[in-house]
């Protein structure tokens, strides 16, 4: 119970530091990957100024609701300026890999709305048709080469 007690009745420096440790979670944690947070911090932060002004009562029920309205006002008014900072496209990891052009036998057939496996180095992949090549369906017993890459999955195309 003190600790409520003391969050009443120092709410503006309360409401600062929630602010403050929010605003270091969102920075050192989440590295300004949530809006949320940072909407969230600031909105604390600046329920504490005004409390000290004299803008904003003092009960615990207007600084949630005060940060709450504007935490959803910042989302919204800094969703797009931040976004720019995201990569639009999805970056591409599979720069080179030693898997990269190892062939295999088909086991059963392939095509785009079905996946073949095949175990290599002691993990069962699943080997994925490329997208130039997805009209096509690959028999069991065909060739195909390892093009990319992914977390258990290989992306192949036939060997002509």
């Amino acid at each position: 119970m003190q600790i409520f007690e003391y969050l009443q009745t120092n709410l503006a420096e309360s409401a600062v530091i929630i602010g403050m440790v929010l605003l270091i979670i969102e920075v050192w944690l989440l590295s300004f990957s949530t809006v949320i947070f940072m909407a969230l911090a600031i909105s604390f932060i600046l329920s504490g100024i005004m409390i000290w002004g004299g803008l904003l009562p003092e009960t615990f029920g207007a600084v949630v609701s005060f940060s709450l309205i504007s935490s959803l006002t910042l989302t919204l008014v800094l969703w797009r300026p931040l976004r720019r900072f995201h990569p639009s496209r999805p970056i591409n990891y599979n720069i080179h890999s030693d898997l990269i052009g190892l062939t295999f036998t088909l086991d059963k057939a392939l095509d785009a709305d079905t996946y073949a496996e095949v175990k290599h180095s002691g993990i069962n992949w699943k080997l994925r048709l490329g997208q130039k090549h997805c009209p096509l369906a690959l028999p069991p017993g065909s060739q195909v080469k390892v093009t990319r890459v992914d977390v258990g999955c290989f992306t192949v195309e036939p060997i002509k």
